[in-house]
């Protein structure tokens, strides 16, 4: 299962920065006038010109969140591989592998944080054009944190209990 599950996290990997890419591509393009103005443009039809215009600002915001949280994605699967490399080493608990849950509490944190970010977004796009764009609070992800951040302190002490013991046999 480890294996599958190592396998997989590549293919996610490569999959993140695929996603990363092509927002940063979006990004850029809507950036530039040409882009900008071609986007307004296309959306003027059902919307006015300064709500076109506020839209359009609001989706290289969301791409700016959509990048920042694929640098997290990107930490928190090169942790969680290293978690299984170990594992499949046959040592899981120690002290690197309870920095690398706490790296990836950090991690789920930041997308959290982002999720925040994007709520704000989606308020203020609903103010200026009244489209809604889906935000709900994710209370399994601020779970997932506490968690994680538990885990690593689990495993933290654990390590050390396990090391002292090895000292005194």
């Amino acid at each position: 299962m480890l294996v599958l599950s190592r396998r997989v996290l590549w293919v996610l990997l490569v999959l993140n920065w695929v996603f990363v890419a092509g927002f940063a591509a979006v990004m850029i393009f809507l950036l530039s006038p040409i882009g900008h103005d071609k986007a307004v443009t296309a959306i003027t039809d059902t919307f006015t010109a300064d709500q076109a215009a506020a839209l359009v600002g609001a989706t290289i915001w969301l791409m700016v969140i959509a990048i920042a949280a694929g640098f997290a994605v990107h930490i928190l699967f090169r942790r969680m591989l290293a978690l299984i490399d170990s594992a499949i080493a046959g040592d899981p608990f120690t002290i690197a592998n309870a920095e690398r849950l706490r790296v990836v509490g950090w991690a789920l944190l930041a997308i959290q944080l982002l999720d925040l970010v994007f709520a704000l977004l989606s308020l203020n796009v609903k103010a200026v054009t009244g489209e809604d764009l889906g935000w709900s609070p994710s209370v399994g992800g601020w779970i997932a944190v506490l968690m994680v951040f538990v885990l690593a302190r689990v495993f933290e002490q654990g390590s050390r209990m396990r090391d002292e013991l090895a000292m005194t046999v």
